[in-house]
């Protein structure tokens, strides 16, 4: 993907920090205005301290303030708030790309979950 400042487009990567390509499993929580929250499986395809862009099988309300649960195929578990950001199809019909970002929120593993990152892109863990 190409960085262009003007063009402010999912496809354009304008993160400023370092990605892990990694395909963990993330739980999304949707919550619903007149009834239960749903519960969303996706994966993710790369992360970052404060972002994750993972495949959906439905796009997501952009702007959407959801509750995620990261679980890493070591087990390690991180619940997270992120924001949708932005939706566009992926590859195969029926599946999305969805960018998300990462809230620094109380109650929740960011800061645990940016260690994590940082470790990885030190290559100080084994890697996904």
């Amino acid at each position: 993907m190409t960085t262009d400042n003007n063009n402010q487009t999912p496809n354009n990567d304008l993160r400023q920090e370092y990605r892990l390509n990694a395909r963990e499993t993330v739980y999304l929580e949707e919550p619903l205005d007149n009834g239960p929250a749903t519960l969303l499986v996706s994966t993710s395809l790369d992360m970052s301290a404060n972002g994750l862009r993972v495949i959906a099988d439905c796009p997501l309300p952009e702007g959407c303030i959801m509750q995620a649960c990261v679980q890493l195929k070591t087990g390690e578990r991180f619940v997270l708030v992120c924001e949708v950001k932005w939706n566009q199809p992926y590859e195969t019909d029926g599946e999305y790309l969805v960018g998300l970002s990462l809230f620094e929120s109380e109650g929740t593993d960011i800061q645990k979950w940016k260690e994590m990152i940082a470790q990885r892109c030190n290559g100080t863990t084994a890697s996904s």
